[in-house]
């Protein structure tokens, strides 16, 4: 122990020591900066809600077809059975009355039924039903707002009810635990209650703690789905507000509106073949505002 080598080693092992620690230390927090996002730093360059439509029609891309093309509804066209996408279908041959959309599993594995619309008649029912929901918004801001928050289901309006009800109970439950808890510590201090007890008793009320917060989370999200959708509400009129009346489907306006175009299988049922599609707009969802094409009430066919 008195070498003064290795006292020296000592030293110099410190010295490196305290060194790499550094170095860690210097390198985690670059790490950190790097890979962390700090939001309001610096001056939006477009708003919110532009960025996030924008984020949609990326995720929404598809390729172009063999033709150098891409359909104006690719990537937003759904079935309303099996939820597949609907594929574009052209050839070279075919004219613009001509080309569709069929269902992806009808066409790869026939699991579903084509749901098979042209691509004309598909356009022409997205545009009428748009114009009557920009022209709705329009002349009645307010009436157009009550609407859509009345769009909700009963049984979905129902569920928010109970789950604000039940989150109220919930955290009432927990803010009564930690009181508890408290007084569980407080009479093990004074003697009141054996080591076996209290150790059982605080397990089963930390236990329900855990549980009751986990619950209250989820709920949580659901009051706060309710909540948002007033704000959705506003970020669609800004929309609105853009244009006067749409009187050509273009790809830009299609996707600053729409976030999906629900298509269901025709029905044949009164002797007449007729199609139903759903439109989902941006930010509020489905306005039941969708117009049914029918053959015996126009001169082309689905």
């Amino acid at each position: 122990m008195k070498n003064p080598t290795f006292s020296r080693f000592i030293c110099y092992n410190s010295v490196f020591s305290s060194a790499l620690n550094n170095f860690i230390f210097t390198f985690f927090a670059c790490i950190f900066f790097i890979y962390t996002r700090f939001e309001g730093t610096h001056k939006a360059i477009i708003d919110r809600e532009t960025w996030e439509i924008v984020q949609k029609n990326r995720e929404q891309r598809r390729r172009p077809t063999k033709l150098g093309e891409m359909g104006l509804f690719s990537g937003l066209a759904y079935c309303a059975d099996c939820g597949a996408k609907l594929y574009h279908h052209r050839t070279v041959t075919f004219t613009k009355e001509q080309e569709s959309y069929t269902c992806a599993n009808y066409r790869s594995r026939k699991q579903c039924t084509a749901h098979y619309i042209r691509a004309v008649v598909l356009e022409e029912l997205v545009l009428q039903n748009l114009q009557r929901v920009v022209a709705y918004a329009q002349d009645d801001e307010d009436e157009f707002v009550r609407r859509v928050m009345e769009n909700k289901t009963a049984a979905q309006r129902t569920e928010q009810e109970r789950a604000k009800r039940k989150l109220e109970k919930q955290e009432r439950r927990i803010s009564e635990l930690d009181r508890i808890i408290q007084q569980l510590y407080e009479d093990r201090v004074a003697g009141a209650l054996s080591v076996e007890r209290f150790t059982r008793l605080y397990e089963d009320y930390e236990k329900e703690q855990l549980d009751l917060k986990q619950s209250a989370e989820e709920l949580r999200g659901v009051v706060a789905e309710t909540e948002a959708q007033a704000v959705n509400i506003q970020n669609f009129l800004k929309i609105v507000r853009k244009y006067t009346e749409p009187t050509e489907l273009t790809p830009a306006l299609l996707r600053e509106f729409v976030e999906k175009v629900v298509v269901h299988a025709p029905d044949k049922s009164s002797g007449h073949r007729t199609q139903r599609i759903d439109v989902h707009y941006n930010f509020i969802g489905e306005i039941d505002f969708s117009p049914e094409f029918s053959q015996y009430s126009k001169t082309t066919t689905a």
